[in-house]
């Protein structure tokens, strides 16, 4: 049961947002069998992202435990961040690889906002997938440590449901989806930019590692927070770095579509003059 609602409190606010992102593209809505595609390998991307982030936690962390117990303070934030910026490469990485492998060669794939969209529709997923992780680890770490603690079995199952389902749950489907959003549809831009616009290479390392950064800027701060609690400056930078990240999604979003080809040809046809009638015979 607690599984099943773990899924639909990942799945829905997911699907919710993937409708809202899908629509803002109003001049060619890209084929809903090709979203659903995307969304379902950006789903399963989640699957090997985790499993390195694991390997990366597992050689990493010992060092970053030990420098900080051993007072090499400046070591340790060190090693930590070259984790959170290796963890936040990978996860850019596998939606940028699932997202184009998928679309490179589609001739759908005929404007700059379409890789903005594709890249949104894998993080939404990835997003799905990673959110279901942290809800049910938020419920069994919580009933585990209430139990410990001395709680009942009931009292237990109630603090590890309001962990799970009353904060976790909405603040994943907030924060951390419109975060991967943000990120890939960085990436997306750069990416339609090649595709369609001609762009480098190069820009979309570039936006690769600039997604990167905006999303280890985002995760750093929970790390260092040693209390790792809510509504702490720890908490307030995160949330700051997704503003911006939010902001810079909506203007290049915006920039995609007025540079839309199918936009050109709407207006031009609306812009067209209507011919009076002629004299009755």
């Amino acid at each position: 049961m607690i599984q099943l609602l773990a899924f639909l409190a990942s799945i829905v606010p997911a699907v919710l947002w993937l409708w809202f992102f899908w629509s803002r593209d109003r001049y060619e809505r890209e084929p809903k069998s090709l979203i659903g595609k995307l969304f379902l390998w950006g789903l399963l991307s989640g699957f090997w992202a985790a499993g390195l982030n694991e390997f990366l936690f597992a050689v990493f962390g010992p060092q970053v435990n030990a420098a900080g117990e051993g007072g090499a303070i400046a070591l340790a934030v060190t090693l930590l961040t070259a984790m959170v910026i290796l963890a936040a490469l990978n996860e850019e990485t596998m939606k940028y690889l699932v997202t184009t492998n998928s679309t490179r060669n589609d001739p759908r794939f005929n404007e700059v906002v379409d890789g903005m969209i594709y890249m949104t529709t894998a993080a939404l997923g990835f997003a799905a997938g990673e959110n279901f992780g942290y809800i049910m680890r938020a419920f069994v770490g919580t009933f585990q440590a209430a139990a410990e603690g001395g709680a009942s079995a009931g009292q237990a199952g109630t603090s590890a449901f309001v962990a799970a389902f009353a904060v976790t749950a909405p603040l994943r489907a907030l924060l951390s989806t419109i975060g991967h959003v943000s990120w890939s549809g960085l990436v997306g831009y750069v990416l339609g930019r090649r595709i369609v616009g001609g762009g480098s290479a190069r820009s979309v390392v570039i936006g690769l590692f600039g997604a990167g950064v905006l999303h280890t800027a985002f995760n750093l701060p929970q790390f260092l927070d040693p209390n790792d609690a809510l509504f702490t400056p720890y908490f307030a930078i995160s949330v700051v770095v997704w503003a911006v990240s939010v902001a810079v999604y909506f203007l290049l979003l915006r920039r995609a579509l007025g540079a839309s080809p199918f936009r050109r040809d709407q207006l031009a046809r609306h812009a067209q003059p209507v011919e009076a009638p002629g004299p009755a015979a």
